[in-house]
C-alpha cells in the first residue's frame, strides 16, 4: 500500500473517530443522574464528554426516586428540583419572627426555574407576586411611617406596585384603604394639592409572568440551570 493510501486510510479513521467522540459527547450532554448520599439528594448532569459530568443541584433532606434509574431526562429531574425550593420557600416562611421574604424569592425563583409544566409555572408565579406585594406592602409601612410628605408619595407607589402584582379580595381593599389613608395625610401636610380622584385599581389585567433567570444561591455549591 502505497503512502499516500495509508494517510488517507488515517484521515478517514480519525474523522470516523472524531464523529463517534462528538456524538457520544452530544448524547451526554442529555443525561441527568440522580445521586442520594449523606441525606441528602444531587442532581448531576452529562457534559460535553463522553462521560463526563457536573453537579447541578444538592438537596438536602430531599427524597430519591424508587425505585432509582441509572439515567435520567430533564423532564424528569425538574420536578424534583421544582418541588423542593416550593418547600423550602414554605420552610422559610413558618420561621419565627419576620420571615427571610428575599431568600424565599430567591428559592421561589429557583422553582420557576425548573418548572417544565403550564401549571407549575402558574404556581410559582403566584407565590413570587405574593411574596413581591408582602415586601411592598412592609416597605410602604415603614416609608408612610416617616410621616413626611416625600415619604408618603414613596409609600403610595410602594402601594400602586402591590395593586399591579394580581391580588385577591381582602389584599386589594387593604391596598385601597392603606392608599386612602396616604392621600389623606398628603392633603394634610399639603393642603393646596387637590385630592386625588384617580381610583386604585383593584386588580390589574392578568399577564403572562415573565421568564426569570436562576439566580446565584448561596451555598458553596454552584448550581446550574438543567
Amino acid at each position: 500500500m502505497s503512502e499516500n493510501k495509508v494517510l488517507m486510510v488515517l484521515a478517514i479513521c480519525f474523522v470516523v473517530v472524531a464523529a463517534l467522540l462528538v456524538g457520544t459527547s452530544y448524547i451526554n450532554m442529555h443525561k441527568y443522574f440522580i445521586v442520594a448520599r449523606h441525606g441528602a439528594v444531587e442532581i448531576w448532569k452529562g457534559t460535553f464528554s463522553p462521560k463526563g459530568r457536573e453537579r447541578l443541584i444538592i438537596m438536602p433532606g430531599g427524597l430519591p426516586p424508587d425505585p432509582m434509574k441509572k439515567v435520567y431526562t430533564r423532564e424528569e429531574v425538574a420536578p424534583l428540583a421544582f418541588a423542593y425550593y416550593i418547600e423550602k420557600s414554605d420552610s422559610l416562611m413558618d420561621v419565627p419572627g419576620l420571615p427571610d421574604f428575599h431568600g424565599i424569592r430567591a428559592d421561589l425563583d429557583r422553582a420557576l426555574s425548573y418548572a417544565t409544566r403550564e401549571s407549575q409555572r402558574k404556581e410559582a408565579s403566584m407565590r413570587i407576586d405574593k411574596i413581591d406585594r408582602m415586601i411592598l406592602l412592609y416597605k410602604a409601612d415603614v416609608a408612610a411611617g416617616r410621616g413626611t410628605l416625600e415619604d408618603l408619595k414613596t409609600a403610595g407607589n410602594y402601594l400602586q406596585q402591590a395593586s399591579a402584582l394580581h391580588p385577591d379580595d381582602i389584599e386589594a381593599k387593604l391596598i385601597t384603604e392603606k392608599m386612602a389613608t396616604i392621600q389623606k395625610e398628603i392633603r394634610e401636610l399639603s393642603p393646596e394639592m387637590p385630592p386625588d380622584k384617580t381610583p386604585l385599581p383593584a386588580k390589574a389585567p392578568d399577564a403572562p409572568a415573565p421568564e426569570k433567570p436562576l439566580p446565584a444561591p448561596n451555598a458553596p455549591v454552584k448550581e446550574k440551570i438543567l
